[in-house]
């Protein structure tokens, strides 16, 4: 009897711990878990005129939920940044069992390290604390006319070109121009 009930101690004390890592274990990094809808990336699709082929990138992928919807459904080729080393290996886990491990790439990486200076589609679903050094970087980075869909939240400064819902889409402005004082 003392047996079962230490199993069961150490079972629901392991289940609290999953539960603790699976949707706060991201806050350091900016972003716990929250799910993306089906609704919400067929959105996020079609804002970034996904086409057969583009690259689009996911800043935060999590489990690769995003990746693998965009592989499959659009055959598009998806690269997603994610920090924590076991939502990758899900990730990379899940693509293959998907059969789209060709099209989805995983780098274990902080997505504000991501170099985004080739990248015309970017997605998102992340912290509102994020929002505004993320702005800044996408706007450093990415070529104007680039293509960058949020989930939720949006960027302090730029207003959404579209909304569909809570999932917003952003065109990248052109750098505005420095004006130097006259000597």
């Amino acid at each position: 009897m003392v047996a079962a009930q230490v199993v069961v101690a150490w079972a629901l004390w392991a289940f609290a711990a999953f539960m603790v890592y699976l949707f706060l274990s991201g806050l350091p990094w900016g972003a716990g878990y929250s799910p993306t809808s089906r609704r919400q990336l067929e959105a996020a699709a079609e804002l970034l005129q996904l086409k057969e082929d583009d690259t689009v990138y996911d800043l935060g992928s999590g489990f690769g939920r995003a990746l693998i919807f965009f592989a499959k459904e659009r055959h598009v080729h998806a690269i997603g940044a994610e920090i924590d080393p076991l939502r990758k290996a899900v990730a990379v886990w899940s693509a293959r069992r998907h059969g789209v491990s060709a099209l989805v790439t995983v780098l274990r990486k902080n997505l504000m390290d991501v170099d985004l200076r080739g990248s015309t589609k970017v997605f998102f679903f992340l912290s509102p604390l994020l929002m505004r050094r993320l702005q800044e970087k996408v706007g450093r980075e990415m070529p104007p006319g680039a293509l960058v869909v949020s989930v939720e939240h949006r960027f302090p400064d730029w207003e959404p070109a579209e909304s569909r819902g809570d999932v917003h889409l952003y065109v990248v402005p052109a750098p505005k121009a420095q004006t130097r004082p006259f000597a």
